[in-house]
This record gives structure tokens, sequence and C-alpha cells, in this order.
């Protein structure tokens, strides 16, 4: 990547110390959603999805949102949602940004300096255009392992550096397979090994046998709920090959749009976590949510709420979508 394009791409400077407890407030939220707006806007006009600093963007608030639904005190929300705001005002007006490192937050340790050195490296790469997205979502998840880190020890943040790990094989692979893409053609070409047959399985888990009513994190996991997912882990490690898996979380009507919206999402991503923590490709899972906005029942008439919330379970769900090679 050339100097002037650096020199566009890079985030700004964050705050070097911050008080241990910062709480989040509902502005935060409101800040965090105005800003993925933002983004949207940007990719589905004269940016290409996948540019740099947009897709740097969109990770940081990946990352303010997340955290703040696990009500981090650190000061991680605020300042993440301050760097996605100073690259998409910089994307908006041309503003000539420092190409430095990617900034630490207070509440986050340097770790993995490998994969930072392999961050550099592939920045300096001829062909880093067709990275560009991965890499950004590297550096980031690199700044999350740390907050993980220096939050609750390493053990906690293990999950978070497998991603990590992951982000920077498929960035790598990118890489090297435009470089090849734009070498000479080979001399002779030798005849590919037979393609073995492919097939798309789909699932369902009820969210009631996972997690807790309204919950969505890990630690809400019901008694059995680790089992399945421990279950599913195994049965997924068993393919001879994934090519992709895409967890899809959905709610009941119960509740505001936004606030569904955001815990459908918030499901499906720790199921990924989870899953990516028993040795499944986290860069092969791919993460959305549905909200209330696709239920397979409706209910009408209810006599309490006790008796819709049981009756709206089918609509609590996180449907998966397995792409392979099986057995």
């Amino acid at each position: 990547m050339n100097k002037t394009v650096m020199s566009l791409l890079c985030a700004c400077l964050m705050p070097l110390a911050h008080a241990d407890n910062r709480p989040t407030s509902p502005a935060d939220l409101a800040s965090i959603e105005q800003l993925q707006r933002q983004v949207d806007k940007l990719g589905f006009g004269a940016l290409d999805a996948d540019d740099y600093a947009l897709s740097k963007a969109r990770a940081w608030l990946d990352l303010a949102l997340d955290e703040y639904h696990e009500k981090d005190r650190s000061g991680i929300v605020q300042d993440a949602t301050a760097e996605a705001a100073a690259l998409l005002k910089a994307l908006e007006t041309t503003e000539v940004i420092d190409a430095g490192a990617t900034p630490h937050p207070y509440a986050s340790e340097k770790v993995r300096p490998d994969l930072w050195e392999q961050v550099d490296a592939m920045k300096r790469h001829g062909e880093f255009s067709c990275a560009a997205r991965k890499i950004a979502e590297l550096e980031v998840q690199l700044v999350w392992t740390g907050h993980e880190k220096w939050e609750s020890g390493w053990m906690h943040a293990e999950p978070y550096a497998r991603i990590a790990e992951n982000l920077a094989y498929e960035a790598q692979h990118e890489l090297d397979a435009c470089a090849l893409k734009h070498a000479p053609p080979p001399a002779a070409v030798t005849p590919l090994p037979p393609v073995e047959r492919i097939v798309v399985e789909k699932r369902t888990l009820a969210t009631d046998t996972l997690f807790a009513f309204d919950r969505a994190g890990v630690e809400h996991l019901v008694p059995g709920g680790r089992q399945k997912l421990d279950q599913l882990a195994d049965e997924l490690k068993n393919w001879t090959s994934l090519e992709r898996i895409e967890l899809t979380g959905h709610t009941d009507r119960l509740g505001a749009d936004v606030y569904n919206q955001t815990l459908s999402e918030s499901r499906a991503k720790h199921i990924r976590h989870y899953l990516a923590s028993r040795g499944v490709a986290a860069n092969l899972i791919e993460v959305l949510g549905r909200g209330e906005a696709e239920p397979v029942v409706q209910c009408q008439a209810q006599r309490s709420r006790s008796a819709l919330i049981e009756c709206l379970q089918p609509n609590r769900r996180v449907e998966i979508t397995i792409q392979g090679v099986r057995k």
C-alpha cells in the first residue's frame, strides 16, 4: 500500500489514560447506532463496502456494541466508538489522518506481537486491497483480545485470540490468491482432483434451551445449553470439510424492535464465540440477526404474559446453515 493510501486509512489517536470506572449510558448506544447507520450509508454509496477505513470503523462499532451489552465499565465502549467516529469523519470530509499503528485504548494490553508483525507485513503487500477488510477486522480483533486479557486474564481472552488467528489466516489467503491471480500463467495445468459433493444442511436451535430468557451471554447458558453447543461443535469437527456456517438469530415480538434486533445478533455472536472456543474455525462462521422480523408462529388473544411467552417460544431460535462435505 503506497504512502498516499496509507495516510487516508489510519485511525485517530485515542486518549492514553482514563479512570477505571466509566459506565455506559443510553447515549453511548445511541452514538453507536447512529455511526452504524453512517457506515451503511457509506458502504452503499460511493465507497466500496470492503474499504479498509470503513471496515475498520465497522469493526470498532461491533466491539463497542458487544461490550456495551456486557455492561463494560472500563471505557473501551467510548474509546472504540470515538475511533469509529474519527474514521467516518475522515472518510466523509477527505480529511488526511496519521498512518500510525492501530491505537490501543487504556483498557487493552498489546498481545500477540507475532500477529501484529503479520499485520504490518500484509499492509505492505502489493495486493493489500484484496484483503483490506480482513486486515482491518484483524487489527480491531487484536485490540479486543487485549481488552479481554486486561479485564479477565489470558484464559478468557484465548477464544478472541483464536478468532484473530483465523482472520490473519484468511487475510493472508486472500493476498496470496490475488498475487497468484496476477502472476503469469503456469506452463502446464495439472488436472484437479474430483470435487467432493458439497451439501447444505439446516438446523434450528431453540434459544430457550440455550440461554436464560431475554439473555445472550455465555454466562447465561442454561443447564444443558453448553452440552447442546458442545455436541454441535463435535459434530462440525467431524465433517470432512466445512465451507461455511451461518448463524441467524431470531426473537419473539416481545420488546422493542431495536432491542430484539440487537438481542438476536448478540445471541448468534456468542454462539459463534463459543463454537470457536471449541475448535470450530471462526472465519467460516457468519452471523446475522433478524430480530422479530421472521416469526414461525403467531399468537393472539393470550390471557397472560406467561402464556404468551410460552406460545411464542418457537420464534426464539437460532437457525444454523452448514455447507460442506460430510464423511
